[in-house]
């Protein structure tokens, strides 16, 4: 009986480990994968790590990926075939061999693309000079190796304050870069709430990276050797030995395109619960393919660091036999870095994101110390977002220690069984705090909204009080002791100790706004209560307290 014949065209790392867990379902598959260069497709996300990191040796890494691969899984890899058309009525893919110089074809029972992504900037000045890199290939990530390691590398300028952007900063920054930033949008994390994205900034500032926000990239100029050394945008010239351009990373589609699959509305690969295409027998996977959004049912496209495992366990079996196996679950967009001295996470949707989608969204924050992890603990801020409609989450974001992380992994699986603020208060969770009174950050946010779902309390966030501060129908009273008041508070606020409340409450105007801060939020509350019982009805409580206020 003649063997059935899987191709995987691309090179992205989910196509081969789709490829390798096929193989395992069936080992008298006859498995052969095309790569465009002399290695598999590694994203950006590794390729900025492999800069960052010196003594790891990138081509040993691919390498060893692909010797295991064929070792173990009886796989064929072929490198430098760059797949000029795949033909889905006669079931062939048609490649050249570079390193030849001729065209050739495979036949298959069954295709993979896993073509990742492709960089579209725009066609400014100078966007063809030496040092501008997109960070496509291991390539540029040996090109800027080698010119820092030389010295010739030490003002360098990243283009897209995106997660990727700030981790490939964070990289840069650690071999010792005078690194800037430039974002067009208004605000660096799009996706994150701004607080958020505003406390990560003030950390970027405190680290010496400079971040430029709502600014354009105009034109690049170049020197008398042909490479970059200047920046030009509406309101600054930036110095630059090197500029990495991260902005306008789009699926790369063109060769499914070619074939007549079927492109989404997210502007990437469609596939159906199975991981395959409109054309039977070719599947997709990877950055180049669009997902269905878990909580609005939109699909949706995003850049992802790492390999979805679901996806690729789907694909591997389904391409092994029949169509058995589905991924009957949408995506989150769950994602954390790790960059400056923060773990950066989120999932679901954002506040914006939920009031753009029309739900009537809460949101409550919560700044705890992460203390059970001694020396490296710090403050960890978290963010809930929940439907008032229904009590559903939305979305969680949380800055700070390894807290985060989990936590976030933690509400990816509340948000896929469509858990409630009810089920969270119900969550059997492990302390992380040594303190017996104090309580899992979840089960404090689940409160808090509960408290402004009926009424009890009223929240404000830190963006919300940074645009209001200076009205005089505001009142900002800090309610810690004096000395703590001494040692930094508002500027705007006035200081009356929690203590102190109901024996000065005559200096409180009651038909203004009063906003109640405290360090991370708890005695606001307790003053917000206290106040209310005296019959002050205006009131506010600082989400997350001063801690959470970065501006």
């Amino acid at each position: 009986m003649e063997k059935r014949r899987l191709v995987v065209v691309g090179g992205e790392i989910d196509g081969i480990m789709a490829a390798a867990a096929a193989a395992k379902e069936n080992p008298e598959l006859d498995i052969k994968i095309l790569l465009s260069g002399k290695f598999l497709l590694l994203n950006k996300y590794q390729l900025a790590y492999f800069i960052q990191n010196v003594d790891e040796d990138m081509h040993s890494y691919m390498s060893g990926i692909g010797e295991e691969i064929k070792q173990h899984c009886n796989v064929e890899i072929l490198p430098c075939r760059r797949v000029i058309d795949i033909v889905s009525l006669e079931k062939k893919v048609v490649y050249e061999n570079l390193l030849e110089g001729y065209q050739s074809s495979l036949e298959f029972d069954k295709l993979i693309i896993a073509a990742g992504v492709k960089s579209s900037p725009p066609s400014i000045e100078g966007i063809q000079a030496g040092n501008i890199f997109f960070l496509d290939s291991i390539d540029d990530a040996y090109s800027i190796r080698e010119g820092i390691d030389a010295g010739l590398i030490r003002k360098a300028v990243v283009v897209g304050a995106s997660p990727l952007g700030i981790y490939v900063a964070k990289c840069l920054w650690k071999r010792g870069i005078d690194v800037t930033m430039v974002e067009r949008g208004e605000q660096i994390l799009d996706g994150f709430d701004a607080g958020i994205a505003q406390l990560v900034k003030k950390q970027m500032d405190q680290k010496g990276i400079k971040t430029l926000v709502g600014e354009k990239v105009l034109s690049l100029i170049g020197n008398a050797e042909g490479k970059v050394a200047e920046v030009h945008t509406p309101n600054h010239i930036l110095a630059a030995d090197m500029v990495i351009w991260l902005e306008d990373i789009r699926p790369n589609v063109d060769i499914a395109k070619k074939a007549g699959i079927a492109v989404g509305k997210a502007g990437a690969v469609e596939v159906d619960e199975y991981m395959e295409t409109n054309i039977p027998g070719i599947y997709a996977l990877g950055n180049c393919i669009q997902y269905i959004n878990q909580i609005t049912g939109k699909p949706i496209w995003m850049y992802n660091m790492f390999a979805d495992r679901r996806a690729v366990r789907v694909a591997g079996y389904n391409t092994a036999g029949d169509n058995e196996l589905v991924l009957n679950k949408g995506t989150t967009g769950a994602l954390s870095i790790k960059a400056f001295g923060l773990n950066i996470s989120k999932t679901g949707l954002s506040l914006a994101e939920a009031v753009q989608e029309g739900y009537q969204a809460e949101m409550a924050t919560v700044c705890i110390n992460d203390g059970k992890h001694g020396s490296s603990c710090r403050e960890n801020l978290v963010k809930l977002i929940v439907n008032k409609e229904n009590h559903r989450v939305l979305g969680v974001q949380s800055v700070g220690g390894i807290l985060s992380e989990k936590i976030v992994d933690l509400m990816t699986a509340v948000i896929n069984t469509g858990g409630t603020i009810e089920d969270l208060e119900q969550l059997e969770l492990i302390g992380h705090l040594p303190h017996i009174a104090d309580s899992h950050p979840i089960h404090i946010a689940a409160c808090m909204i509960f408290d402004r779902l009926t009424g009890k309390t009223q929240g404000i966030s830190a963006y919300e009080l940074n645009k209001i501060i200076h009205d005089p129908q505001i009142v900002v009273v800090d309610v810690r002791t004096r000395p703590e008041a001494l040692m930094g508070t508002l500027r705007e606020a006035v200081n009356i100790p929690l203590n102190e409340l109901e024996e000065r409450k005559d200096q409180l105007d009651r038909q203004k706004n009063i906003v109640l801060v405290s360090n991370r939020g708890r005695r606001a509350y307790t003053g917000f209560i206290k106040l209310r019982q005296l019959g002050f009805e205006h009131l506010y409580i600082l989400d997350g307290g001063l801690i959470a206020y970065p501006y």
